[in-house]
């Protein structure tokens, strides 16, 4: 297990975008209105599902999530407890602007899944997250907000890459 540093600012901001989850984005996205732009959609309202497939773009305000396919559960007070970015034809695309002024917070990763209400957040498969000139390459990172932990596993696939700017 890696405990966050004060300085690292990498996976501090993963779990914003998608309403529920704009918790490190620009306090005023979390106001902005989302969009969110599919080739298909399927909305389940009695089970809480939402099935967004091909070129999925969501917007809200500086943060961006591109994907090929994204699907999201809620619970019964309608809050997203759920949200995974599949990239099948490229990796998903997630970025942000942290705080004004802040460089982008820019990530890539086969799967990227956020869970809003326990403030968690998992990249799996060629996971690659940059601000700057920090970043981390892995094949799999999951990430808690309240504890501001890092886990990444051990895995077949190679090591972990983590280069970081102390300035």
């Amino acid at each position: 297990m890696f405990q966050m540093h004060n300085g690292i600012k990498i996976l501090l901001l993963l779990l914003s975008g998608i309403t529920a989850v704009s918790v490190f984005a620009l306090p005023g996205d979390s106001k902005e209105m989302l969009h969110i732009k599919a080739d298909s959609t399927i909305i389940n309202y009695k089970r809480g599902t939402k099935y967004f497939q091909g070129n999925v773009i969501v917007d809200q305000g500086t943060t961006h999530i591109t994907a090929d396919r994204m699907t999201t559960k809620e619970n019964d007070k309608h809050l997203i407890e759920e949200a995974i970015a599949y990239g099948i034809n490229d990796l998903a695309h997630f970025w942000t602007t942290p705080k004004a002024g802040e460089q982008v917070v820019d990530a890539h990763a086969k799967i990227i899944k956020f869970y809003p209400i326990t403030h968690n957040a998992t990249l799996q498969s060629n996971v690659h997250v940059m601000q700057g000139e920090n970043n981390f390459q892995g094949q799999l990172i999951h990430y808690n907000m309240n504890d501001q932990t890092i886990i990444v596993p051990e895995t077949k696939n190679g090591r972990a890459v983590i280069v970081y700017n102390p300035d």
